[in-house]
């Protein structure tokens, strides 16, 4: 099983290396790089009013829907929304290696930070753990890649003092509830790792209802974290 993917792999890289260079969004041939300018300028961004925990757009309320009782996670903010083509380019970070990707979705990311209030004066970036296995079968962790650009650009050192004790499943056919369910308990903290007063920046690639990164909030509230925040590369809207 594993020889066969690696020889899937290798197939894929003499396809991408033989072949003219194509936007993944919408295959129109491009010089280089991954996406055009055109579907570059279509990603939209959150604009105010913001949800205060997780950087949601809202209208008339004080909070988001999923962040009416929120108590763990302090504040929160978003690169882009999570729509049309901004999913897309998620979803071949994620699923397809397009690890390039990590590096504009970084950068954007570290560009929110530097001009945020709050954001700017974290302490340190913590990436959403994968469970080991899936870690294992995907070779990397997208947290972990986009947490490492945002050091280089902002030079806020990345800790990776959470470990994912569950294998949940995934979250993409769930509702609020059963997210909440399906990662409870699902993280602890890393024995040696002192967070105690530190203001923490959690690191992920989507936020949909916020389940799996206010669980972690909570983990890390109750190590002695001062402030949990959180910083992702998508947001739905």
């Amino acid at each position: 099983m594993r020889i066969f993917e690696g020889i899937s792999k290798s197939v894929n890289y003499l396809i991408d290396f033989l072949l003219p260079c194509s936007c993944i969004v919408c295959m129109k041939e491009i010089e280089n790089g991954l996406i055009c300018a055109d579907c570059l300028n279509l990603i939209e961004f959150p604009r105010s009013p913001l949800c205060p925990h997780c950087g949601r757009p809202i209208k008339d309320t004080k909070t988001c829907e999923f962040c009416r009782y929120e108590r763990n996670l302090d504040y929160g903010r978003a690169f882009s929304l999570y729509i049309p083509p901004a999913d897309k380019l998620i979803h071949h970070l994620k699923y397809r290696g397009k690890t390039k990707l990590a590096e504009f979705f970084g950068i954007g990311m570290a560009g929110v930070l530097k001009n945020d209030y709050y954001l700017k004066g974290g302490d340190i970036l913590i990436p959403v753990p994968l469970y080991w296995w899936k870690r294992l079968r995907r070779t990397y962790n997208q947290a972990e890649l986009l947490a490492e650009v945002i050091k280089k650009e902002t030079s806020i050192p990345v800790v990776n003092c959470l470990v994912r004790v569950k294998n949940t499943k995934t979250q993409t056919r769930l509702d609020n509830i059963k997210r909440q369910e399906n990662v409870k308990n699902a993280f602890r903290l890393k024995r040696g790792y002192d967070i105690n007063n530190k203001k923490v920046i959690i690191i992920d690639d989507v936020m949909t209802t916020g389940s799996t990164i206010k669980e972690c909030a909570r983990v890390l509230k109750e190590a002695g974290a001062g402030e949990v925040y959180s910083l992702v590369a998508a947001i739905t809207p």
